[in-house]
């Protein structure tokens, strides 16, 4: 096999599954993956990781020049410190120096991010919106929340800003995963609609939640806290545009226009309410993998931005 020019590396790391993404110089994806969280991680987060990655590059004989790893988690500043990964699970000293012993067992720098950041970016460049002032809120295992401001994703002072899923606009007698009692997560959220789920045999499946029990009190409650929680954002930023996508959104009968009616209706008037685009998020499992592969591109190789072009998927 001819060898191929340098690659960058992203890797999306979610509680349930992973993904893979090798994305060439020029912008073309050479390979994406998908494995189970736990399975990767199971002989230890550096050791996996190192493994999914190596093995593709050795399979196409390239060297890899950086890597972006995104996870449902506070990523500190600094781009290599995890501060809480409340849905993730890993221990404490499994993150310790995580950037570090993944750049010594890749050879490459290492940098990470909010995995809602890479999904940001994603549909931001899908959709051509760099320019523009745009919010997304990503309802699937949490409440996943990010923010597009002067052409890139918004961090805050301390690299932890967008936490919508962490207001206190839950169930204050629930302790949430983050620690705080009353979450927003804790009454909205893909996990607070499993555990509503399993409380008693159901004659459904849980993926068939909105086509069998959409009018159910929770399954209501839940839209509504979702539909407050992001008008409240939108009447805070004052976008152009919103993109609205996650697990649970993607699921069978949605309510995707019910949702938007609703936030519209606690949206002020006569701005933002008028002005204000809904944008459906792209749907594909590997979206946050690409989006962090093309910020690594970005990163750590001198060539100008190109929009990841469909992979080969493993």
């Amino acid at each position: 096999m001819q060898k191929q020019p340098d690659v960058v590396a992203g890797v999306d790391m979610g509680a349930t599954h992973i993904r893979f993404c090798l994305l060439a110089g020029d912008g073309t994806v050479l390979y994406c993956e998908k494995q189970r969280t736990a399975d990767v991680i199971r002989p230890g987060v550096v050791d996996g990781v190192a493994e999914l990655i190596n093995t593709q590059l050795r399979h196409y004989q390239v060297c890899c020049r950086g890597l972006v790893m995104g996870f449902p988690a506070l990523v500190g500043k600094d781009k290599r410190t995890i501060i809480s990964t409340p849905n993730l699970p890993l221990q404490a000293n499994a993150l310790l120096d995580l950037a570090g012993k993944l750049e010594a067992a890749l050879g490459c720098p290492v940098e990470f991010s909010r995995d809602v950041n890479l999904q940001l970016s994603y549909d931001v460049a899908q959709h051509n919106l760099q320019q523009q002032q745009v919010l997304a809120a990503y309802l699937g295992t949490g409440m996943g929340f990010a923010v597009w401001l002067n052409g890139a994703p918004w961090t805050g002072a301390h690299g932890v800003a967008g936490e919508l899923g962490h207001i206190p606009q839950g169930d204050m007698s629930r302790q949430c995963g983050c620690g705080n009692a009353g979450c927003l997560e804790t009454v909205c959220s893909g996990i607070a609609l499993k555990q509503w789920y399993e409380q008693e045999p159901r004659e459904y499946a849980l993926g068939d939640i909105f086509t069998a029990a959409r009018d159910e009190p929770f399954v209501q409650q839940l839209l509504d806290h979702a539909a407050r929680a992001i008008a409240t954002s939108v009447n805070l930023f004052d976008p152009d545009a919103v993109i609205l996508g996650g697990g649970v959104m993607d699921m069978v009968d949605f309510p995707r226009e019910a949702l938007i009616s609703s936030i519209k209706r606690h949206l002020r008037r006569p701005l933002p309410y008028q002005a204000v685009r809904f944008i459906t998020a792209s749907s594909s499992a590997f979206n946050g993998a690409q989006g962090a592969a093309a910020l690594a591109r970005s990163q750590f190789m001198p060539s100008p931005y190109v929009t990841p072009v469909p992979a080969v998927h493993g």
